[in-house]
């Protein structure tokens, strides 16, 4: 029931917001819609039946389907407008847009003129410079010149202002869609063909717009996309990053760091082992100018991603102390999951392999992330202990459940298979010099592998040879 999944959204403290709302918005409203909120309030832990409504409303009138659904219709055009009430008050910029156009539909000039230098003021003043800060740029010189041909005036500069907001408005919104398709693809595998896109980065590599910060760094997330051989615009891209800081919001500044991961996750997984330590350079700033955050907290794969990365470049103490310094930040209902699991990776990086299978004793494995992580420290774990029986069998199990599972990716499947087959090699190979040499060839010619450090790291210690 539509009006069940838009009441059960609301926070306790929200009910009486909406009955004032209600109140305010229609004042004249039917008593008979008050009351079944009433009731719907009371019940908000269960889900009632129109039948269960009606007989609340009307216990001594038969039941009847067509009062309900009417009423509930109703309810739910109330809600539909609270709702609308609330994402508007969130957006100041909108409110006061919205301000000046009744402003100037009334004929108020005088306070028309004072609240658009205000918001121009204090546009100008927040040095925001993000596609929403360039479309309310836009959208206040619209305004005006719309204000202005009412006035009768033709000479201002006013329209070339419009124009130009609305030009780097476009051009940063194409810019910013466009990298999140292209991002999108390496998942979806898709060819995507946008012939307009290639005309304003021809245009943008010719220098128009060369003075404007946010485009330019997107022409760079571009390129680090389509060009991934070019690792200086991934030197580029992290430095830029940085500055704007305070003139972005914080989901796109986030959104700023991600792309900086997944590049050096990208440059890993194609054997570029050295962007390990770019990566954890990435998490170190994100972390340190809150790009990690939503809602003043850290997610759990934000949190394990970064104690892997910490413990596969060596730095321990710094793993150590994330994990107890930044529990706080992780969400409630994730904490228990999520420090049972890095605990784990921990004692592994320690080579206290039998506290790390017990850790993972008490890792939840319904998600199906944490399971392949799980699994290749215990693969791991029995490699290092020298458990034959135990490490065959799990291996065993661990690709059979890679095999089954149809909500892993193909390249996820090949990186965990290709781990499975390497450690069982080095585990037959017994310190065979040829057996070797031919596992470190293989990984040569093909190095996608989960955790190839650690294999590399055990083929030197049986070789003494990188």
């Amino acid at each position: 029931m539509l009006t069940i999944e838009l009441l059960e959204k609301l926070k306790t403290s929200e009910w009486d917001e909406l009955k004032r709302f209600v109140q305010f918005r229609f004042p004249r409203i039917r008593i008979d819609i008050f009351a079944t909120l009433k009731i719907l309030e009371k019940a908000s832990s269960k889900k009632l039946s129109r039948k269960e409504i009606h007989k609340a409303l009307y216990p001594n009138t038969p039941f009847n389907d067509k009062v309900i659904r009417y009423l509930l219709t109703d309810i739910n055009k109330v809600v539909f407008e609270f709702y609308g009430f609330k994402q508007l008050s969130k957006q100041p910029q909108k409110q006061q847009s919205l301000l000046l156009q009744e402003l100037s539909e009334r004929k108020c000039s005088s306070a028309f003129e004072k609240t658009y230098n205000q918001e121009l003021n204090r546009a100008e003043k927040l040095g925001h410079v993000d596609a929403d800060a360039l479309h309310y740029r836009y959208e206040l010189h619209s305004l005006k010149a719309k204000e202005e041909l009412g006035l009768g005036k033709r000479s201002s500069d006013i329209f070339e202002e419009s124009s130009l907001f609305l030009d780097l408005y476009f051009v940063a919104k194409k810019l910013q869609i466009s990298a999140e398709k292209i991002n999108l693809n390496f998942i979806l595998k898709k060819e995507w063909n946008d012939p307009f896109l290639k005309t304003i980065l021809k245009q943008i590599d010719n220098g128009l717009f060369t003075d404007n910060p946010y485009i330019n760094l997107y022409r760079l997330i571009i390129q680090s996309l389509t060009e991934p051989e070019n690792e200086l615009v991934f030197k580029k891209l992290k430095s830029e990053v940085p500055r704007l800081i305070g003139r972005v919001s914080e989901s796109e500044l986030s959104d700023f760091y991600q792309y900086l991961l997944n590049y050096c996750i990208r440059r890993i997984n194609a054997g570029r082992l050295t962007f390990q330590d770019e990566l954890l350079a990435v998490y170190q700033s994100a972390l340190e100018h809150g790009g990690l955050l939503n809602n003043g907290n850290i997610s759990q794969w934000d949190f394990k991603n970064v104690v892997t990365i910490a413990l596969r470049t060596g730095n321990v103490d710094y793993a150590r102390d994330f994990i107890h310094g930044n529990k706080q930040l992780l969400p409630s209902s994730q904490r228990t999951n999520a420090l049972a699991y890095n605990l784990a990776n921990l004692h592994f990086s320690e080579k206290n392999y039998r506290a790390a299978i017990s850790q993972l004793q008490k890792v939840d494995l319904d998600d199906v992330f944490y399971r392949l992580d799980a699994r290749s420290i215990l693969l791991k774990s029995y490699y290092e202990l020298d458990d034959s029986d135990a490490l065959f069998y799990h291996a065993t199990a661990f690709r059979s459940m890679l095999n089954r599972n149809r909500k892993i990716s193909d390249q996820q499947r090949k990186l965990y298979l290709n781990l499975i087959k390497h450690t069982l090699s080095l585990s037959r190979a017994a310190g065979n010099s040829v057996k070797l040499n031919a596992i470190r060839e293989q990984i040569s010619k093909n190095p996608n592998v989960a955790d190839l450090s650690w294999i590399e790291t055990k083929i030197f210690a049986l070789t003494g040879k990188n």
